[in-house]
C-alpha cells in the first residue's frame, strides 16, 4: 500500500513526503475508513475476548475494545445486556436492594463496565468491536532473526506494549522481495520495538522489508490508499498536476461508491433486520 501511494504521487524516490510521513498519512485513511467499517452492519471487526472474572462486579474491557456488543456467562451462557452508561443503573434497582426482579444488566463505567448485582464475579465472555490498528512498514532492524521481527525505529513505530498484538506481518527478502514471513505477531515489545512470530520456514534477516497487514477487508485497500493520495496530492509542497489530480479525485468516487456497496450488506444476494432490544 505504501509503495503504490508513493508511485501514485510520483515519488519513487523521497523528494516532498518521506517514508514515514506517507505512512501518517496513509493511517490517517486507514483510521477513516476503519470507523465507516465499525459502523456497518456486517461486524468484520467483531472478537470474542478470554473468560473475565469480574472484579466487585466490574468487568475490565480488553486493551484493543472499541466498542463492546454483547456479553455471556462462561458456564451457563445466560445473556447479560449492555443497557447504556451508569445513570441508567438505577432503572433496575428498586431502593434498599441490589438487584430487581431478577434482573441482570450492564453498565458502562469508564474503560469497564459494572453489572447490576452486588459481587457479581461469575466469569464472562464480552464479544466486541477492536480497535483499528496502525499499519506499520520499514526494514527490520538489528535483532531481526527467526522469531523476532524489529520494527524501524526512525519510522516511529508503536512505543507500546503489545499494539500489534494479533496482526499479521509480512517480511520480504530484501535483494528479490520474495514473501519469506506470514506470520501473526503474538506479542510486541515497545521499548524495542519488537514482534515475536512463530517461526517461519525462511528465517526473517536484518535490511528485509515489513509491513503489518490491515485488518481491513482487502476489498478496501485501495480506498485506502486513493484517499491517501489525494490528501497528499493537495500538500502545498507537493507536485500538482490539475489533471492528475482530477483523474485520482475521479477514481477516488468511485472507489467510495464501490465501497459503501460493498458493506452495506455483508449477506449475499439479500439484506435482513436486526433483532433489537426495546428499551
Amino acid at each position: 500500500m505504501l509503495e503504490l501511494l508513493r508511485d501514485n504521487i510520483g515519488e519513487k524516490l523521497e523528494k516532498h513526503w518521506s517514508d514515514r510521513l506517507l505512512m501518517r498519512r496513509l493511517n490517517q485513511e486507514h483510521i477513516e475508513v476503519g470507523r465507516l467499517v465499525i459502523d456497518s452492519p456486517g461486524d468484520w471487526l467483531m472478537k470474542k475476548s478470554e473468560s473475565i472474572t469480574p472484579s466487585s462486579s466490574l468487568i475490565t474491557l480488553p486493551s484493543d475494545c472499541l466498542r463492546p456488543a454483547y456479553i455471556e456467562e462462561v458456564g451457563s451462557g445466560r445473556v447479560i445486556p449492555i443497557r447504556g452508561t451508569i445513570r441508567e443503573r438505577r432503572l433496575g434497582r428498586e431502593s434498599g436492594i441490589s438487584l430487581s426482579s431478577g434482573t441482570i444488566e450492564a453498565y458502562f463505567l469508564g474503560k469497564s463496565l459494572e453489572v447490576n448485582q452486588e459481587g457479581y464475579e461469575t466469569a464472562v465472555y464480552v464479544w466486541y468491536q477492536g480497535r483499528i490498528i496502525d499499519l506499520h512498514a520499514g526494514q527490520c532492524g538489528n535483532g531481526t532473526e527467526d522469531l523476532a521481527v524489529v520494527f524501524q525505529a526512525d519510522m516511529w513505530p508503536s512505543g507500546l506494549d503489545d499494539y500489534y498484538n494479533g496482526v499479521m506481518v509480512e517480511v520480504r527478502d530484501k535483494t528479490n522481495h520474495t514473501l519469506n514471513v506470514n506470520q501473526e505477531i503474538t506479542d510486541y515489545d515497545g521499548e524495542t520495538f519488537t514482534a515475536t512470530i512463530a517461526a517461519s520456514a525462511i528465517d526473517p534477516a536484518p535490511n528485509d522489508y515489513y509491513g503489518t497487514v490491515s485488518v481491513l477487508p482487502q476489498e478496501l485497500h485501495n480506498w485506502i490508499v486513493l484517499r491517501a493520495t489525494v490528501r497528499a496530492l493537495v500538500k502545498p509542497s507537493s507536485t500538482f498536476e490539475k489533471e492528475l489530480f482530477s483523474f485520482y479525485k475521479s477514481e477516488l468516487k468511485t472507489a467510495k461508491d464501490e465501497a459503501e456497496e460493498f458493506l452495506a450488506t455483508r449477506l449475499s444476494g439479500s439484506t435482513y433486520v436486526r433483532i433489537a432490544e426495546d428499551y
